[in-house]
């Protein structure tokens, strides 16, 4: 609400937030699914 307030575009404003967020949750399930192939692979 603050944003629009202000003048600014909301929009605009959540994108780097979502990017971050995609980013962060595609690094989270790429090391999930390398430690699952590892730990199947050295028992």
């Amino acid at each position: 609400m603050l944003q629009t307030r202000l003048g600014f575009d909301p929009a605009s404003a959540t994108a780097p937030f979502v990017a971050t967020l995609v980013d962060v949750t595609g690094i989270v399930i790429y090391y999930c699914v390398v430690l699952l192939i590892l730990q199947s692979t050295l028992l």
